[in-house]
């Protein structure tokens, strides 16, 4: 496995910091956690300016999966300096410590491609990390910190989550972190990601939800409503999903707003 090489905090005086998001449904709970901000439109259409507290925040919608990630990161990061690059939202859990809501801290991404034939290891960065565990430790958030795999497509069951962590030995898997992570090493960008748990390991999900989203993480309603017409015992699942999602993607906004006063 190829490891990249840990970065530092960058030194670009008032740089702003470039949060991550897959879809519509985690950045939404997110800007309303992060309170009354000042919002401004950007020139891509996937990010929004927030001014919080003398801090610029670049929320970035990426879409689902790795390719998208890893583009949009690409174009935002070669735009202008950057304080650093957080991958946030939330994730499957691997290890039958994490349970549903629990907050993992990353200390490396895995980029897990080919069922695992091929895969790349991005550092997170130390400092990044401390300041991330001070703050969740004082919310007194069950947490943990280790290593989160980025796979291709959403675990459905327990046992694809089994067979991953195996693999790769990570405590969570998501499908954007090790992506972002490569765009940010190729700018020397300092990394984090910060998840919350979705799913924990022996649950089940009933549906792979990302098939009735579009390239930017944002619902198909045309495509969703037929499926729930021909499928409706899915419902409580997919509004279930939703919900937690949204509770767990306010927490995640508390902890940002705290995070992104970390001295520059």
């Amino acid at each position: 496995m190829e490891t990249a090489q840990p970065t530092q905090i960058s030194n670009a005086r008032g740089a702003p910091l470039a949060i991550f998001v897959a879809t519509g449904a985690e950045a939404r709970p997110l800007c309303r956690a992060l309170g009354p901000t000042h919002r401004s439109p950007h020139r891509l259409d996937a990010i929004t300016r927030i001014g919080l507290d003398g801090r610029e925040l670049l929320l970035a919608r990426t879409g689902v999966g790795p390719d998208n990630a890893e583009a949009v990161a690409r174009r935002l990061l070669s735009e202008g300096p950057v304080a650093a690059a957080l991958s946030v939202g939330v994730a499957a859990g691997l290890n039958p410590l994490l349970h549903a809501g629990d907050i993992l801290v990353g200390d490396r991404a895995i980029l897990h491609r080919g069922g695992g034939a091929t895969s790349q290891s991005f550092h997170c960065d130390d400092r990044l990390q401390e300041w991330a565990l001070t703050l969740v430790r004082e919310s007194g958030s069950r947490h943990s910190l280790g290593p989160i795999v980025t796979v291709e497509r959403i675990l459905l069951t327990a046992e694809e989550k089994h067979r991953v962590a195996a693999e790769s030995g990570a405590l969570a898997a998501d499908m954007e972190s090790a992506a972002v992570a490569s765009a940010a090493s190729a700018r020397a960008v300092p990394f984090l990601v910060i998840r919350a748990i979705l799913d924990p390991v022996e649950e089940d999900l009933k549906i792979a939800f990302d098939q009735f989203l579009d390239g930017m993480g944002e619902p198909r309603p045309l495509l969703l409503a037929r499926h729930i017409l021909t499928h409706p015992l899915t419902l409580p699942s997919l509004v279930g999903l939703g919900r937690r999602t949204s509770a767990l993607c306010a927490d995640l906004g508390h902890l940002l707003r705290d995070l992104s006063t970390i001295p520059a």
